[in-house]
């Protein structure tokens, strides 16, 4: 099963591009985690995660989210290989294409 559930602030404001007639996003979420360090000391960490959305939901997420907003997102992990001629199949990155969303608050 390949579904992901992240909640996270919106690093900058989206802009949607256009590929092949498609309106597409990538943005990027701060997601932050909270744990208990060896003195039961609460620690803050942050993650970055790269997301992109298509369509009608890339168009939304231009339209109403903003640097800052809180959103709720459902995705599935994808990864990006880059393969020259002569060269074995390298893999770049993992994002996440989103499949379900909330904005939950708006940012700045």
């Amino acid at each position: 099963m390949n579904k992901c559930h992240f909640l996270g602030k919106l690093t900058h404001d989206p802009e949607v591009k256009i590929e092949n007639n498609v309106s597409v996003i990538n943005f990027e979420l701060e997601i932050e985690e909270f744990r208990k360090d060896n003195n039961r000391e609460k620690v803050r960490s942050v993650t970055y995660l790269n997301f992109e959305a298509w369509d009608s939901a890339a168009e939304a997420i231009e339209k109403y989210a903003k640097k800052g907003s809180l959103m709720a997102i459902e995705s599935v992990a994808r990864n990006f290989f880059y393969k020259d001629k002569n060269e074995p199949e390298e893999l770049i990155e993992t994002y996440f294409r989103v499949t379900n969303f909330k904005i939950l608050g708006i940012g700045q």
